[in-house]
Formats: structure tokens, sequence, C-alpha cells
């Protein structure tokens, strides 16, 4: 079994799990800025757009009743559909919520705008995209974004700016892809895989407090969170 497919087999075994956002700084970065400034954003029915194999599902069912649409239902979503062409009337969510998604969309233009039609007048939008990141998933690997990037993006789709902010640095990019190849490596040993997967997740939060402190304003960040409002 190849290093990708190991890496994806760990990445399904946590998907769900609070545990899953402790198994790399790069993972830890986006929870940890989640629930600082966007979890008390986020109420009533919420669009997980992208929702992949349920990562954030049970984190924003704390929040509201939540609806997961990806390209597939190979995953945990409730329904399978291109982002830009959404199964759903207009004004229908109070939120949406779109992690990791716009680097692999090469219209992030149209997903965004067709983001802002299902979304009610007034509902929130949390969205985070990469910055610093190795190639993944390709070929459909299309974006980096700033945070002046993401801004442009959101506001030219009709969502007013609250705040974007940097999760984690460029220790933390450091970290995140040591903890992907040193997982992908040794997980499929029983005993040593365990003992890995606990260490990361023990460790994890150390790097993206370390970038805090020595990059506060994000110039080498490894992610962005921006937050807004529709128009």
């Amino acid at each position: 079994m190849s290093l990708a497919a190991n890496w994806r087999k760990l990445r399904l075994r946590e998907a769900g799990r609070r545990g899953y956002f402790y198994l790399t700084p790069g993972n830890y970065a986006l929870y940890r800025q989640f629930r600082a400034h966007a979890a008390r954003r986020l109420r009533g029915l919420i669009l997980d757009a992208g929702a992949g194999y349920g990562t954030w599902r049970p984190t924003l069912e704390k929040c509201g009743h939540v609806v997961g649409v990806d390209i597939s239902r190979q995953g945990d979503a409730d329904a399978a559909a291109d982002l830009k062409k959404l199964p759903f009337r207009d004004d229908t969510f109070d939120a949406a919520f779109c992690s990791q998604v716009l680097e692999h969309e090469p219209e992030p233009a149209a997903l965004l705008a067709e983001l802002r039609r299902v979304v009610k007048r007034d509902g929130t939008l949390v969205l985070t995209a990469p910055h610093l990141s190795r190639l993944h998933d390709a070929p459909g690997d299309y974006y980096r974004f700033t945070a002046e990037g993401l801004r442009f993006l959101a506001e030219g789709a009709g969502f007013a700016t609250e705040d974007v902010t940097p999760c984690g640095g460029l220790l933390s990019f450091l970290g995140h892809n040591l903890n992907v190849l040193t997982l992908a490596l040794v997980t499929p040993v029983p005993l040593v895989g365990r003992l890995t997967v606990a260490l990361a997740k023990l460790t994890s939060p150390w790097w993206p407090a370390l970038d805090r402190l020595l990059d506060a304003k994000g110039v080498f960040a490894l992610n962005w969170m921006l937050a807004g409002r529709k128009r």
C-alpha cells in the first residue's frame, strides 16, 4: 500500500472524531481558529460545502443543523452535487461553511457566488483556504490564497468580510508535513502506529502556539480563515 493510501486510510478512520484535528499542526490550527473566531457565528441551518468524509460535521452540529454536500456521496455527504450548481432554492441556509475546498475548484468565484445564492440575507459565510501547502489531491489542485485574495473573492461574490485570521504558520507547515509523512509510514505497524498517532496528537498544538508568538501577522500563514456576512 502506498504512503498516500496509508494517509487516506488514517484520515478516514479519524474523520468525524475530535482526534482528527490533533493528527497534524495544520489540522489543529484550523480547529483552534474555528472555535475562537467562527463557531459563535454559525447558527440554524448550516451548509457544509465540500463535506468530504464528514470531518467537520460533529463540530458544526454543535452550532446548528448541518446539510453536507460534496461532489460525490462516497463519504458523509447528504447530497452529491457540483458546488457551483447546488440543488437548493435561493435563501435556504442561515450559514455556509466551506473548508479547504477553494484550492480544488478551478472557478472559485463561481462557487462563492453560488454559496451567496443559497444563503439568506445577512447569513454567514465561514471559509478556509491554504496559503502554504504541498501539492495534494492532484491533478485537481489549482490555487493558493492570501488574506487579501480571499477577501477579494468573498466580497466580489457579495459577502461583507468581518475578519480574516491566519491558522498556523511556517512551523505548522513543517510540522504538518512531517506528521503526514511519519504517520503514513508507520501507521500500518500496529503498536508503533498507535504510539506515533498518540504522540502526534499530543504535540500538534505546540507548533501553532509557537507560530502565534513568532508570526502574529501571518506573513507565513499556513491557512486563512475568513468570516463574512451576505450583503
